[in-house]
């Protein structure tokens, strides 16, 4: 009789560990898409050790029932008249039905230039980039982080080069940040691939927050304007 009180605390512990799991997992599972409005726009402050070192903005644009993203990104460090690193990137989504239709994208990274162009077939989506060619789901999402969708997906497809990316996805929960010049609550979440990245969205699932560690720094994202 005397181990039937642990009996019943392992239970009990049982329990609560399956439900704490059960309900990261929903929370990652339900992650929904935001829906942006023609013309809106995300405008981000990159940080590099607290300080500005670039930009990054994504811009919205409905034409019917297509919705294009432009992504616009410029990083860079100099010492004096050296520049020590350099980071561009643009590119173009088009969605329609909340499947992505076609993409083109060029980005100079370190003094590397590489390119992508996917183009939606009947058979899912053709991928032509520096690191891979080839044909993925349909389904298959690129790594513009502005699309919640992300944190419901065990894979992606580098914005970059075209690479495939095996992600895992945990949903840490909710904080109170700073965005855009105002305090609201967001869900935060951490994607851990090549690189592990911490992302936050608003309950509407707008992208609002992103951190990482780069070559021993600290790299965040804080949106400025919406």
């Amino acid at each position: 009789m005397k181990a039937l009180p642990q009996i019943k605390k392992l239970i009990a512990s049982t329990i609560v560990s399956i439900t704490l799991a059960s309900w990261g997992a929903v929370s990652v599972a339900q992650a929904e898409s935001w829906t942006p409005s023609d013309g809106e726009v995300l405008k981000f402050d990159v940080l590099r050790k607290g300080k500005p070192f670039g930009y990054h903005t994504v811009e919205f644009d409905r034409d019917g029932d297509t919705l294009n993203v432009t992504n616009d990104i410029e990083l860079k460090v100099s010492f004096g008249p050296i520049r020590a690193f350099y980071y561009k990137h643009d590119s173009v989504e088009a969605w329609a039905d909340g499947k992505l239709v076609s993409m083109e994208g060029s980005t100079r990274k370190d003094g590397d230039d590489l390119q992508l162009d996917v183009d939606q077939t009947d058979q899912g989506l053709d991928i032509n980039g520096s690191s891979y060619d080839g044909s993925v789901s349909a389904e298959m999402i690129p790594s513009s982080h502005w699309n919640k969708a992300q944190m419901a997906a065990d894979q992606i497809f580098s914005s970059e080069d075209g690479s495939l990316l095996d992600i895992d996805v945990t949903y840490v929960g909710e904080e109170e940040i700073t965005a855009a010049g105002e305090t609201l609550t967001a869900d935060r979440y951490t994607m851990a691939s090549e690189l592990s990245v911490d992302l936050w969205y608003d309950k509407s699932g707008r992208w609002v927050k992103c951190a990482f560690e780069a070559r021993g720094e600290t790299i965040e994202y804080v949106l400025t304007s919406s």
